[in-house]
């Protein structure tokens, strides 16, 4: 499948992956506000092969959730080729490979953002994969470098010439995290290499979005830029969207009670729900009590309850 059918829609967009936040019920509500493709939390491909069974319901995904990457990390060509043929994964479009995580106990085993400082390994790695997968589409995200992006165009090249069908490039280095800005100077050059490049990183307006593919790249990822705000896709491409606050949290809570307890739903949905409230005016108190809460049900009350108040509270501002 080329990168162009996967995106038939107008815009060019990607929800990317985020570890604890991109599960299978926020990518089905992202989809409704029209990203073009989600891509799964990062799963580990020595799990999968060792039949780790969470790794394994991670990769779950609702009907309308299409088309879809399952991203995942690892250093060892064999063990990602291996874990790519799994059913799970072959039940995805598309296979995504992390290359710019910059958590320390990923960094440490030699995954993620450890690979960029091993490009050959990073290269045997792509090509295993992609021999694995065959004519479904592989991409490799990555970030500028670790300290400077000196090798960032070089790597995007090696990316190409392993076999990825195309990248996304966060463009902070692995020092960064996730402060500062994203700086996108490298962005034309690496758009000259020759693959579909999307560009990740403090995307949040149509503006942006526009900007940055004149400087040459095919699309945008938004990660962070989504959280509390799925309907940013809806506004990347000028498409009018509702949105309301209860029903988005409450269907989010009931996609995943399908698989997970009560309990580890409830805390799942508490940073999302900081999410939606974080900005909102007295958002912060229902957050803080959000986050003492032990059941889902407590805090689709404690939502339903703020969400009254402050209803209330603007009609009688407006009058």
């Amino acid at each position: 499948m080329s990168v162009d059918k996967l995106f038939t829609n107008k815009t060019r967009t990607i929800l990317a992956p985020m570890a604890g936040y991109t599960d299978y019920a926020f990518r089905s509500i992202c989809r409704q506000y029209g990203v073009g493709l989600t891509v799964t939390e990062m799963v580990s491909s020595k799990a999968l092969t060792m039949d780790n069974e969470l790794s394994k319901k991670m990769l779950y995904r609702e009907s309308n959730d299409t088309p879809s990457f399952c991203q995942i990390f690892g250093h060892e060509p064999e063990v990602m080729a291996d874990s790519v043929t799994l059913p799970e994964v072959k039940a995805y479009e598309g296979v995504d490979i992390n290359m710019g995580c910059p958590v320390k106990k990923i960094v440490k085993s030699g995954d993620g953002s450890a690979l960029l400082e091993n490009p050959k390994l990073a290269s045997q790695c792509i090509t295993a994969v992609k021999r694995a997968i065959g004519d479904k589409p592989l991409s490799v995200k990555f970030r500028l470098g670790v300290n400077d992006s000196s090798g960032a165009v070089d790597f995007a090249k090696m990316c190409k010439d392993s076999g990825a069908d195309f990248i996304t490039v966060h463009f902070r280095t692995r020092n960064q995290m996730y402060s500062g800005q994203a700086s996108y100077t490298l962005l034309p050059e690496i758009a000259k290499v020759g693959i579909p490049v999307f560009a990740n990183g403090d995307v949040s307006t149509r503006q942006q979005y526009l900007r940055l593919l004149d400087m040459g790249a095919y699309g945008v990822a938004v990660g962070r830029g989504a959280l509390g705000k799925p309907y940013i896709f809806a506004e990347l491409a000028d498409n009018s969207y509702e949105m309301d606050m209860y029903d988005v949290i409450s269907t989010h809570t009931e996609m995943l009670l399908k698989t997970f307890s009560d309990r580890v739903v409830a805390n799942e949905m508490k940073k999302h729900v900081s999410a939606y409230l974080k900005g909102k005016r007295n958002g912060k108190y229902t957050a803080i009590a959000v986050n003492a809460a032990h059941t889902t049900q407590e805090i689709l009350h404690l939502v339903a309850d703020y969400l009254a108040v402050e209803a209330t509270a603007n009609i009688h501002s407006n009058k």
